[in-house]
């Protein structure tokens, strides 16, 4: 197995301030980009998660173990990324999963989400732990196998 090299501080700092940034100019109702809509309507939908926007400090410098549960701040970032495969429809089968879970299963949207959430953070995980790239035709037979049982 090869070892993940891990993101410096800088680069963790710069990708949580724009989380940051967005929640703050939504608490502040001010004009957002399309990308800080999104990310302040996932944030929105977590508030397990809000407190950890109350200190700029100690959200850039905070680091999350495994035994914390999910790092919140990756939970989020997941959340983002499967709102926006479902919103470009690529891959597809995300919006049809998700779409599917919401008309066919009776699941709430958030719900749906965290379905296909943990198939995506398990192929990012086991990318991870074998030390290769992220197997998108895996992940796309896994979310079929939502619709195809």
């Amino acid at each position: 197995m090869v070892e993940q090299p891990k993101p410096n501080r800088e680069t963790l700092h710069a990708h949580r301030k724009i989380f940051w940034d967005a929640w703050q100019k939504a608490l502040a109702d001010l004009p957002m980009s399309a990308l800080e809509v999104r990310i302040a309507r996932v944030i929105r939908m977590h508030p397990e998660y809000h407190h950890f926007f109350n200190d700029l400090e100690s959200f850039l410098d905070r680091d999350f173990q495994a035994n914390d549960g999910m790092n919140p701040y990756l939970h989020l970032s997941l959340h983002l990324t499967l709102e926006e495969q479902a919103a470009s429809k690529q891959p597809i089968e995300v919006a049809k999963a998700l779409e599917y879970l919401i008309a066919q299963k009776g699941r709430e949207r958030h719900d749906a989400l965290h379905v296909l959430l943990e198939i995506l953070a398990e192929t990012i995980y086991r990318s991870q732990r074998e030390g290769r790239e992220i197997d998108p035709l895996a992940y796309i037979q896994e979310i079929k196998a939502i619709i195809q049982p």
